[in-house]
């Protein structure tokens, strides 16, 4: 229960009284719920929309999906995509895209970034139908798990950081686990279409964390975050197409 907690308190804004003091071991072993947290999101997000849906016309329901998911996420991975697009395209050195990403302030490029995915993401919930409501519950999942794929499979690019906390560099143990439960979710929520979508969004997770490490030697907590916003994206973008 425990492990629930803090990834629960780190994936979400939902207030938990705590005084614990946690180390880094606590840290890592919370990783094995990120997929559960991701069906925990998710559930939130098909509830509202249902509620929303029968209130509103689709477009304000989507723009007030749009803003419950910001609130429920705290702007957690949007904030690490900001950046890290600040960083990718701001920098031309690897020492420079990491200490433009170390900068708190957003740059213009990552301002940009964030708009362009906010407007894909409206979209995209402004363009739902029934058959695709259940994938407001698969995307989240498979966001978190591609957050665990690429913590496992890429070392930490900076000697210290948040992301440090979790990094689980060749914990396959961890890998096996998570997978499995994120493909038994995929399963049961949209059976052989959501097999699909777990395999197609493995595919990008691994893909753009392959770009992005090659250009700053390995990964960060802001590129965590970045992977974890568009690897959802892409789980919804991919569902459209095979639904």
């Amino acid at each position: 229960m425990k492990y629930f907690m803090i990834a629960l308190t780190f994936l979400t804004r939902i207030p938990l009284a705590s005084k614990s003091i946690y180390q880094q071991e606590d840290f890592q072993k919370s990783i094995y719920f990120f997929p559960i947290i991701g069906l925990l999101i998710g559930g939130i997000l098909w509830g509202s929309y249902y509620l929303l849906d029968m209130i509103f016309p689709q477009q304000v329901t989507a723009a007030l999906l749009l803003l419950i998911y910001v609130l429920l996420t705290g702007g957690l991975h949007l904030d690490g995509l900001i950046d890290t697009v600040d960083g990718l395209y701001g920098g031309m050195t690897r020492e420079r895209r990491l200490e433009i990403m170390k900068d708190t302030n957003p740059g213009a490029f990552g301002v940009l970034g964030a708009v362009l995915i906010l407007v894909l993401r409206y979209s995209i919930y402004a363009q739902l139908s029934k058959g695709m409501l259940l994938f407001l519950i698969a995307a989240p999942v498979l966001g978190r798990q591609s957050m665990v794929w690429v913590q496992v499979f890429y070392p930490y690019a900076r000697q210290e950081g948040l992301g440090k906390l979790f990094s689980v560099y060749h914990n396959f143990a961890l890998f096996g686990v998570t997978t499995g439960i994120s493909l038994v979710i995929s399963f049961c929520i949209a059976q052989i279409a959501g097999i699909y979508v777990f395999l197609l969004t493995g595919l990008f997770c691994f893909f753009l964390a392959s770009q992005i490490a090659r250009l700053l030697g390995g990964l960060t907590g802001d590129t965590y975050g970045a992977v974890c916003e568009l690897s959802e994206i892409f789980a919804l973008l991919a569902a459209f197409i095979l639904v």
